[in-house]
Order: structure tokens, then sequence, then C-alpha cells
């Protein structure tokens, strides 16, 4: 008996000892389209992992926030001096480093960048280029949903209105009393991070967080923060990238282990001979 050649590769035959004709069912997977429905999704789950995740840190992590932590009480106590090095090092190159990095950790800059990789990602059906458009977004939402709310509560007043370090007007709108953190230093080395292992070339790497870096000295250049809300901002946005990095790498992960098997459309195509 002739068998349709289109199954050869596929059919899982069966036999019993008495030759008895037995059936065999194959089922074939039906990927389902990926929606920007399901990224939303996506994406607030790894947020919500995101923010989470310090009940699920390990030894290792908590030394590394001891660490940083420990850095940014330490640096409360010559940030004055330090602001008084950058002022008097004012110079044209330096005003020109300042404006590149205030540019690349703004939201005028970040925002419509971040919109144009994941929109390119879809229209060019790229998995790669969406997801760091993703990752990216999400962690522009972190800035939002913590840096935001935490510049008003502590009211930390900017160097330039020459009340010192330790000056605070808690639960203000007043932009002048906005230094803790730094949203440009966090939102720069958030950017830099993903972009830096997407791309994962020493060369991007190095101009990325050269980038970043650039963000977050021209804040304490141009007098607009101190260098613990620089610090911290940049701290936050660079392990909290990570965290989404990791996150999305860990889940593609388990997928490819599971074929992909969750919501999949099946069809069972089943024949006797």
């Amino acid at each position: 008996m002739q068998r349709p050649s289109v199954f050869s590769l596929l059919l899982l035959l069966s036999t019993s000892s008495t030759g008895e004709a037995q059936w065999s069912s194959i089922a074939l997977q039906a990927e389902s389209e990926r929606t920007v429905g399901d990224d939303i999704q996506l994406g607030w789950e790894a947020i919500e992992h995101t923010l989470s995740s310090p009940a699920r840190w390990n030894a290792d992590d908590w030394f590394t926030f001891a660490v940083v932590s420990s850095t940014t009480v330490a640096s409360v106590t010559f940030e004055e001096s330090v602001r008084d090095v950058f002022q008097a090092a004012t110079s044209d190159v330096g005003d020109a480093l300042e404006r590149v990095g205030y540019w690349y950790g703004s939201p005028v800059f970040t925002v419509p960048f971040t919109v144009t990789t994941y929109t390119a990602g879809v229209l060019f059906d790229s998995d790669s280029v969406r997801d760091t458009g993703l990752m990216m977004a999400e962690s522009l939402l972190l800035v939002a949903l913590i840096q935001q709310p935490l510049r008003i509560v502590a009211g930390r007043a900017r160097p330039h209105l020459g009340l010192g370090h330790l000056a605070f007007r808690p639960f203000t709108l007043d932009g002048d009393y906005a230094s803790f953190v730094s949203g440009h230093a966090w939102s720069a080395f958030g950017i830099s991070n993903i972009l830096a292992r997407q791309i994962d070339r020493w060369w991007a790497s190095i101009g990325l967080y050269a980038l970043a870096g650039i963000a977050g000295l021209g804040r304490m250049y141009s007098d607009s923060h101190w260098l613990s809300d620089v610090l911290v901002g940049g701290a936050s946005g660079y392990f909290s990238s990570t965290t989404l990095w990791n996150w999305h790498n860990e889940r593609a992960g388990s997928e490819a282990v599971s074929s992909s098997l969750q919501d999949a459309t099946w069809l069972y195509v089943t024949f006797r001979f």
C-alpha cells in the first residue's frame, strides 16, 4: 500500500507483535503570532519581576547592594568638594560634552528612540530589535514609576541653589528640589546597558557606557545634581536593566527548551494502514 510521501518523515509508527495495524497520531504545531498586546503583557510581567526582585536576592546580590549603598553614603561626605572641582573646570569642550550627555539621558531622546526601535522591530519582523525596544521601554517605565515619585518625596535641593547638599524640602513639585535621584543617569545607564548586552560587541559596550558616564558627569557639571544623586541613579539604571535583560533571556531559554508549546494551536493528523 502506498503511503502519502508528505507524511513520510513525520509518522510515528507502532505495530504489535501480531502484525495488527495500530493508530498513529501526529501533533503539528502552529506557532501563534506575536502581537503588541502580548508585548504589553510581557513588559508588565518583566516590570513586576524587577520590582519584586529584592525578595529573591542571594548573598552576592546583597553584597553588591551593600557596596553600592556604602559607596553612595561615603560620597555624601565629599560631594561638595566634587562640586567645586566641576564648577572650576568649565570649558568649551566640557560644555559640548554636557549637552551630549544631557540629550542622551533626556526623555526627549530616550522615548522617541525607544519607540522607533520597537516599531522597526515590528515592521521588519526582527524579534531581536523588537525585544531591545521592549526592554528599553520597560527600563524607562521603571524611571517613571520609581525615580519620579522618589524625587518628589525626597525634595533635595539642587546644587545651583547654593543651599548645600543636606537641604531638603520633602513632598514638593518644585523642580529646584528634585535633585535626588538623577533621572538622566538612570535612563542613560539603563538604555546603554540593554543596548550593550543586545549588541554584544566590545566596541559598542565601550561607546555606550561612555555615553552613559558622560550623561551622569554632565549632570554634576551643569550643577544640577550632587555626586550621590548620580551614583544612585546610575546604579539603579544599570542593575534594574540587568534584571530586566536576564528575565527576558531566561524566559526565552525556557521557551526554547519547551519548544514553544505554550499558547500553541494543535492539529492532530491520524491515519491507518
